[in-house]
C-alpha cells in the first residue's frame, strides 16, 4: 500500500520542480554560463542554503533537468500488442514526441549536456527510450511486421543519430525549423526502415568511438 506524502515531502518536491523550471528559464533567456546559483536562489525566492541542499551545483540543476525532462519513458511498449500491427505509425509519433521533449526545455539543454556528461557512450539521446525502441523494433521483427533486415541495436544508433543530427541544427541555426525538418525527414526514414528498404550494413560499433 503506498503511503501519502507527507506536507514536507509534497513542499520538497514542489521545490525541487521549481527550481528546475527556473533554471530552464533562466539557462535559456541568460545563457548557461552568465547564470549563477544566486540568480536561480532569486528567482525561486529559496535560499542559498535551501537551493545548495537540494543541488549541490548548477551542473547538478542541469543534470536533473535532463533525468526530468528528457530520459523518461514515452510509453512506446506499453500495450505492445496493439501497436506492433501498425510499427510506422508508432515509431514516426515516438520520434515526434522525443523531440518535443526537448523542445520543453529549449535548446539550452542540449548545448550544454557536454558539461556533466563526458563519456562517449552509444546511449544515444537518452538511455530510457534507446532501451525502449530496441525492444519495440526487436518484437515488431519477430512478429513480421518490421522487415528484419537490420541488427535492432543497429537501427537504433541510426536512428539515434539522424535524431542528434536534427537537434544540432536546432542549436546551432536561428532560421532552423526543427518540427519542418522533422516531419520531412522521419516519415522516409522510418517507412523504409520498416520496408526494409534501408539496410545499414552491420559492423562492430566501439562504445567509446
Amino acid at each position: 500500500m503506498r503511503q501519502t506524502p507527507s506536507k514536507r515531502q509534497l513542499k520538497t518536491q514542489a521545490n525541487y520542480n521549481l527550481v528546475l523550471d527556473t533554471a530552464i528559464t533562466l539557462f535559456n533567456e541568460r545563457g548557461y554560463d552568465q547564470t549563477t546559483m544566486s540568480d536561480i536562489s532569486a528567482a525561486t525566492g529559496l535560499s542559498n542554503g535551501s537551493l545548495y541542499n537540494m543541488f549541490s551545483s548548477k551542473t547538478e540543476i542541469l543534470k536533473q533537468i535532463y533525468n526530468r525532462n528528457i530520459n523518461i519513458s514515452l510509453g512506446l511498449t506499453s500495450n505492445i500488442e496493439s501497436k506492433l500491427s501498425d510499427p510506422y505509425k508508432y515509431l514516426l509519433e515516438f520520434m515526434l514526441d522525443t523531440q518535443a521533449l526537448w523542445c520543453r526545455t529549449g535548446p539550452m539543454l542540449l548545448a550544454n549536456k557536454c558539461r556533466w556528461d563526458s563519456q562517449r557512450t552509444m546511449q544515444g539521446c537518452s538511455p530510457i527510450q534507446r532501451e525502449e525502441l530496441i525492444s519495440f523494433i526487436s518484437l515488431a521483427q519477430k512478429a513480421g511486421t518490421i522487415a528484419n533486415k537490420t541488427d535492432p541495436v543497429t537501427t537504433v544508433e541510426f536512428i539515434f543519430t539522424l535524431q542528434r543530427g536534427i537537434l544540432y541544427g536546432w542549436t546551432t541555426r536561428d532560421d532552423f525549423d526543427m518540427n519542418k525538418y522533422a516531419r520531412i525527414f522521419w516519415p522516409p526514414v522510418i517507412h523504409a526502415i520498416v520496408k526494409g528498404t534501408l539496410v545499414i550494413d552491420a559492423y562492430p560499433i566501439d562504445e567509446q568511438g
